[in-house]
Parts: structure tokens; C-alpha cells; sequence
């Protein structure tokens, strides 16, 4: 039984029937449509490709520099485990590292906190001393905005208790049409037969489609391995198998070593946390690694 979902919140997640975005760049923009929109016909282009401002985030750990030091707007961070459904403490533990990195970064806002729903975003201004080339997001020179997109409220919950001031959890639903300059993808199960049950969430290509297309700047997908084996009942509608692996495929490609592999305890710098010998690996995507120079 899942939380606050029914098929009708599933129906409302639409696509953008957009040939171009300035939201995403162009590696983005050529992943999702292979994975979506060619299959309606679509050819996606948007800005050229922006790498996340190293100076703007505080990773404390080489795993959690390998992710925003990967040159590529989404990124897989990958654990091993099956047992969890709609609340997940060990994506809960990365995601919070996460935007604790990005949050060392961000100068505190005038009111203390967000102050907004996740779906609606945060203004941005140019700044007096620092010009933005084309295409850049006007972001400020001290400030990068993170979101996490889940599919339950229960981790969203669980995720809104640990993050840090002014980055947001919220489910599709609610973000459907906001965006940030960091989106991390909670994807919550990681039972196998659970999210077999799920298939019209978990499972549902234009849910993940929306989850993954809300960054300007990088998207990290947070999700177990476990994923990649479970396809929806009516597996006829997917060209590569399941959902998550045919994602991953066509970001990251076939038999690729991980950029970076350790435990969940290395990954956090806490190895005395729970569930801190859990297998963790980073996986950035490799579509757009050929026109980077």
C-alpha cells in the first residue's frame, strides 16, 4: 500500500511537449530523449553544457567530490540493499550529505528558510560583480538552491526532519514545474517485490521523467541496484527492460566501472551510523562526455 499516491496523482504527471528547454543542457536534454521523448516523436536540444561551480559546493569526502566533480548534469549514486519501501534511512543518510555539501555553500536567506513550496523555486538574480556567460542560470555567487524529488511522503518527511535549511523535499505531485540548480531523486524503494507493486509510480517512466528534469545544473539519481531488475507487468511498452536499468543504460552505458565505490560510512564520513557498511558506488553520466573537451 503505498502513502498519499493513486492513480489519478499518477495521470496528472504530464510531459513537456517542449523542443527546447533552457532549463537543462544539452547532455540532459539528448539522455531524456532517448529515453522518452523520441518515442513521441521528439528531439529535445537546450542550452550547452554548464558544470556545477566547484567553488560553490563542499564535498568532506572523495566520494561526495566525485559526484559534483563529474562534469555531467545527472549522476547515479547506487546502493546495495533490498529491504526497504516507503521510508529509506539510507537514502535519507545520502541525501542529507549531499545537500549538507551544497548548503556550506549557500548564503543563509533573509528570512531564515525557504519560505516556499519546493514546486515554485527560488528567485534568481544576476550578480553586480560576477557576469553569467549565455545561456548560464542566473545564479547567485555564493548560493547554488537544491531540491529532492520523492515518490513518498513518508521519506519526504523523513528527508524534511535531517535536511539543512532551505533545500526541500516534496513529492512529483508538487514539483511538477519548479525547478533548482541541484536535484537529488530519492527514489525511496528498494525492495524489489514492494516496488513490483508500484507500477504506477515507481514504475512510471513520465514520473521519473519529470523527477530527473527539474535541475539546471546536476541531477543525482539515489536509488538501489535493486532497481535495475524489476520491470513493470506490462514489460511489452519498454524498449530495454526495466525502467531504472534502461535509464542507467542509456546514461552511464554497458559494463562501465564506477567512477567511485566505497560504503555509505566512507561516502558520509560517519562510519559508525547505521547501515554504515552498506556498499555505495557514483556513476556519472557518460552521454555528453564526448563533446567535452
Amino acid at each position: 500500500m503505498t502513502d498519499d499516491t493513486s492513480a489519478d496523482s499518477a495521470e496528472s504527471i504530464r510531459l513537456e511537449q517542449l523542443t527546447e528547454s533552457y532549463r537543462f543542457d544539452e547532455e540532459l536534454a539528448r539522455l531524456l530523449t532517448q529515453f522518452q521523448y523520441q518515442a513521441d516523436g521528439i528531439q529535445l536540444t537546450a542550452a550547452e553544457s554548464r558544470p556545477l561551480p566547484a567553488q560553490r559546493v563542499a564535498p568532506i569526502t572523495v566520494g561526495q567530490a566525485t559526484v559534483f566533480g563529474a562534469d555531467s548534469s545527472l549522476v547515479f549514486l547506487c546502493y546495495d540493499d533490498r529491504e526497504h519501501t516507503m521510508v529509506n534511512p539510507i537514502e535519507t543518510t545520502l541525501v542529507d550529505a549531499l545537500a549538507r555539501a551544497v548548503a556550506e555553500r549557500t548564503a543563509p536567506r533573509p528570512d531564515g528558510g525557504s519560505g516556499r513550496p519546493l514546486g515554485e523555486g527560488p528567485p534568481s538574480a544576476p550578480t553586480a560583480t560576477e557576469s553569467q556567460p549565455a545561456n548560464q542560470p542566473e545564479t547567485h555567487s555564493e548560493s547554488l538552491s537544491m531540491g529532492v524529488v520523492t515518490p513518498h511522503n513518508a521519506q519526504r518527511g523523513a528527508l524534511a526532519s535531517e535536511l539543512p535549511a532551505g533545500v526541500t523535499a516534496n513529492t512529483v505531485e508538487k514539483y511538477q514545474g519548479g525547478e533548482r540548480d541541484v536535484i537529488a531523486v530519492s527514489a525511496t524503494v528498494s525492495d524489489p517485490q514492494f516496488a513490483r507493486t508500484e507500477e504506477q509510480f515507481i514504475l512510471n517512466p513520465r514520473r521519473l521523467l519529470v523527477a530527473i528534469s527539474r535541475s539546471r545544473l546536476l541531477t543525482v539519481v539515489v536509488c538501489s541496484t535493486a532497481l535495475f531488475e524489476v520491470a513493470p507487468q506490462d514489460s511489452e511498452r519498454l524498449d530495454d527492460g526495466p525502467i531504472w536499468a534502461r535509464l542507467f543504460t542509456q546514461a552511464v552505458g554497458k559494463d562501465l566501472e564506477p567512477a567511485w565505490t566505497g560504503t555509505l560510512g566512507a561516502f558520509v564520513a560517519d562510519k559508525t551510523g547505521d547501515h554504515a557498511d552498506v556498499p555505495v558506488q557514483v556513476y556519472p553520466s557518460t552521454v555528453g562526455r564526448g563533446d567535452r573537451s
